[in-house]
């Protein structure tokens, strides 16, 4: 189970590092043809294409991630009072956790499927780079 998980954040790691370039401004991204990574992997431009729309996925999960339940600047205002709140605190620390985990949720989703739209060799080719990478 840890090597499958290893690995599926191996190839979120290059996966990402190409899914952000996609992300970014296109006129500094390169393109999928000259993309260091995905050359490297030998991605189709299908692959390439659910990769970047899984990203865009993601990215629009992360952003619609509301934080209910918190107060903008309860543990500020707590703080300036001088008077501690245990309450706010530990409301306030609550929603942020929440979030968190829900941030943590889409990652994990994100790399998961990810890694269903690598082939076997591409796979192991990232585990490859992942041992290699841990060597050096």
């Amino acid at each position: 189970m840890n090597k499958i998980l290893r690995s599926a954040l191996l190839v979120s790691t290059l996966a990402l590092s190409s899914g952000a370039a996609f992300a970014a401004n296109v006129s500094t991204a390169p393109a999928p043809s000259q993309d260091p990574i995905v050359q490297h992997l030998k991605l189709t431009q299908d692959q390439v294409t659910k990769i970047q729309q899984l990203h865009q996925q993601l990215k629009t999960d992360i952003d619609h991630i509301r934080v209910s339940g918190a107060k903008d600047g309860a543990i500020i205002d707590m703080i300036r009072s001088g008077k501690w709140s245990d309450s706010t605190v530990k409301t306030q620390l609550s929603a942020y956790s929440n979030a968190e985990q829900q941030a943590r949720y889409y990652k994990v989703k994100y790399y998961f499927d990810l890694n269903q739209i690598l082939t076997p060799a591409q796979r192991q080719q990232v585990q490859d780079d992942l041992t290699k990478a841990a060597l050096e």
